[in-house]
């Protein structure tokens, strides 16, 4: 499944680097749940792209802080390790 490779790649890099990254859903619902200090994203596929949902400690998981597309792998592992580590 292409997701889940497209996925997989992001969730290798990301994971070292906070307290918890791992991959849910299934299929196309697939998505990297990620969280590190108080603060939490969720990256999926969308478009060709990535879709990342940011949430920080209180939101209570209702709607997230802030949404953001990007194009490529590497721009969401960015986007998605500055929110982590509170940048």
């Amino acid at each position: 499944m292409i997701v889940k490779t497209k996925l997989a790649r992001i969730q290798e890099v990301v994971a070292p680097q906070v307290e918890r990254a791992e991959i849910r859903g299934q299929g196309a619902a697939s998505f990297i749940y990620a969280t590190n200090r108080g603060r939490a994203v969720e990256i999926s596929e969308h478009n060709g792209g990535f879709w990342l949902e940011f949430w920080a400690e209180g939101d209570d998981y209702g709607s997230p802080t802030k949404e953001m597309t990007v194009e490529s792998a590497d721009d969401a592992i960015q986007n998605a390790l500055r929110w982590l580590r509170g940048a």
